[in-house]
């Protein structure tokens, strides 16, 4: 390997494929070296990883605590995998050729607004791949019952349908709540100051127009949602100090250029009203206070109030669905105003942009933890029913008793009805009383109203609202088992729900996924694409063979599409050299040679070049960490 290679500038330009072909190149290297330090040091040398991002400053082993020391450990044997480093390559590649676009001021405006065209067809691409190998794999338990994975993907979150639903669910629930308990409804939008956007608009709507901002200090769509975060946590500390109770829905959304910015539904008691809002506002506007339109722009804080004939609860989830939809599958929407197109293809972009930063769109916060609520549903009362059928129709006494043990979660009489029908030599009551006894301690029988109480009911009708009061009565813990996963290392694994009663595993232990088991059962037919977000994975058959011209085109666009702008910047950036010094200004605002047109196209107004920067300017830029300055002074 050259050491010289430069990671960053390699990404940008990456392709899938290329991003496989290196990580099976990076496995290799990595593996022929034994001592973890000496890898590591290696790999950070070479740029490959940068510690500082997992909170190991250094690779002294004696120094570090123990939690790092265990890390190090586990990282060093997961860079001998191709399979992670081409998932990391994958994923560091699409953020880099984005946080490129974005920087240059492609994929904004109308009909391309929120992410880069090529990024998006990237992201179409792999859902159709993944929505292709879905349909062709199989999930195979340990006694032999076999699931189609498609199957089991249309009934999780990741199905958009599900995620919408229970997203409204909980929200109902806990605007009931919400109103049961005296809270009044804020709707909140924050915003990130004018030094992280990207681009700027000019003019009145419908008639906006974006110009690339001259007051951008080259801060990334990362840096602008890690910024709105780390001022929400310092909010929710101050909340904790003043002993503010609160409870709302979070819902992060790009800006016109791509920019993040959050949308909030705040609930709070009437007294903590005005001190909870005035630290929300101190903080999101303690940044470059005195910009311009600054206190009517980056906090809006509105008063959630129902219309005649309705209550809190009716106006707060309608002005919630509206944001939830809009940024899962358009449904029922009108349209996306912001990016200026139908409400699925803006649903699309919104979607494939939040999946490229890796960002959570929707987070719930001061309400009962989703995470049993789910577990709890996955729970049936299948069981119990036939229990109590087997006491009223067998008139056997001995197994009616074991039946009444096993809907309290008893399994001792089981046991002891089945050594006294052994001593009796009962075959006939020997043999359903061991079946019973297999079942119980296989977790097949369970009895959820008595063991799980309240929460179970109420999570098992939907009824988000009653979960978070028996919640707060009688909690739900997850049950877990460790295991070792395919690194090595011992992993906590979630495998059921506990109560103070006893507890209900909802994962059964064994279950492996076999891919392409249906493709290799019928080679040559053609199979049906998961549904999904994407018009591309939607309602469309594809062979074997389409699927590989599909990959074959797409990397073929991709790489002319990256290659171009990556060798266009280059000619631009020589022909600058050739000419002058470039001020930090024209660096900031070097594009590709065809740039300025496709601009135009699409209502973006290119501005004149900028000045060259004040000295306070530069130093907020030395100050932020601003990239562009950086990279502009290692050009001059």
């Amino acid at each position: 390997m050259n050491p010289k290679f430069n990671l960053q500038a390699w990404l940008e330009t990456a392709t899938d494929s290329e991003c496989r072909s290196k990580a099976k190149e990076f496995a290799v290297r990595c593996s022929n070296i034994e001592a973890p330090l000496e890898l590591l040091e290696m790999v950070v040398a070479r740029g490959w990883i940068v510690l500082p991002e997992h909170g190991v400053k250094h690779l002294d082993y004696q120094k570090m605590k123990p939690s790092q020391r265990r890390y190090v450990l586990e990282l060093a044997a997961r860079i001998k995998s191709d399979k992670w480093w081409s998932k990391r390559l994958r994923t560091l590649a699409i953020r880099a050729a984005e946080a490129r676009a974005y920087s240059y001021g492609i994929g904004m405006g109308k009909d391309q607004a929120y992410v880069s065209p090529w990024n998006l067809e990237r992201m179409v691409i792999r859902a159709q791949q993944s929505a292709v190998a879905m349909a062709e794999a199989v999930a195979i338990s340990p006694d032999g019952e076999v699931i189609d994975m498609a199957d089991v993907l249309a009934g999780s979150m990741a199905n958009g349908k599900n995620k919408r639903t229970e997203l409204i669910v909980r929200m109902k629930g806990m605007a009931e709540r919400a109103q049961e308990i005296g809270y009044r409804a804020y709707a909140i939008t924050l915003t990130a100051p004018g030094c992280y956007h990207r681009c700027t608009s000019v003019g009145e709507k419908p008639h906006l127009k974006l110009i690339l901002n001259k007051k951008w200090n080259g801060f990334s769509q990362q840096q602008t949602a890690s910024y709105l975060t780390q001022c929400w946590a310092q909010c929710r500390t101050q909340f904790s100090k003043a002993e503010i109770d609160f409870m709302g829905l979070r819902t992060l959304e790009p800006h016109k250029d791509g920019t993040p910015h959050w949308h909030l539904i705040f609930f709070v008691k009437p007294q903590h009203a005005s001190e909870a809002l005035k630290i929300i506002r101190d903080k999101y506007l303690q940044a470059e206070p005195d910009e311009k339109n600054a206190q009517k722009v980056r906090v809006k804080i509105d008063p959630i109030k129902p219309r005649k004939g309705q209550d809190m609860v009716y106006a707060a989830v309608a002005y919630a669905i509206a944001y939830i939809a809009k940024n899962i599958d358009g449904y029922k929407v009108d349209g996306d105003t912001e990016a200026g197109m139908d409400a699925i293809s803006g649903a699309q972009r919104a979607t494939t942009w939040a999946r490229i930063l890796g960002r959570r769109q929707f987070q719930m916060f001061g309400t009962a933890p989703v995470t049993p609520y789910r577990e709890s549903r996955r729970v049936r009362k299948d069981a119990e029913t036939l229990l109590e059928q087997l006491i009223a129709l067998d008139k056997e006494p001995a197994i009616a008793e074991a039946a009444k043990g096993l809907i309290d979660g008893n399994l001792q009489p089981c046991i002891t009805e089945a050594m006294k029908a052994m001593r009796s030599g009962r075959a006939d009551v020997l043999a359903p009383l061991t079946a019973l006894r297999d079942l119980h301690l296989d977790g097949q029988i369970i009895c959820p109203t008595r063991i799980l109480g309240s929460a179970w009911d109420a999570a098992d009708k939907g009824d988000f609202r009653a979960y978070m009061v028996a919640m707060e009565n009688d909690p739900l813990e997850l049950v877990k088992r460790e295991q070792i996963n395919g690194y090595g290392e011992v992993v906590a694994v979630i495998c059921g729900v506990k109560s103070q009663r006893g507890q209900v595993l909802t994962h059964k232990e064994g279950w492996k996924v076999q891919w392409g088991a249906k493709g290799k059962a019928r080679l040559g037919k053609t199979c049906q694409a998961q549904k999904g977000p994407f018009k591309g994975a939607s309602h469309i058959e594809y062979s074997p063979h389409e699927v590989a011209e599909m990959k074959r085109a797409q990397k073929q666009k991709q790489e002319a599409v990256f290659l171009g702008v990556a060798f266009a910047a280059e000619a631009k950036r020589k022909r600058r050299e050739r000419a002058k010094p470039s001020t930090l200004g024209h660096v900031a605002l070097t594009v590709s040679c065809t740039l300025d047109q496709a601009l135009n196209d699409k209502g973006i107004r290119r501005e004149a070049p900028p000045p060259d920067l004040s000295e306070r300017a530069r130093i907020n830029a030395r100050k932020y960490g601003a990239q562009a300055y950086l990279d502009a002074k290692n050009k001059i």
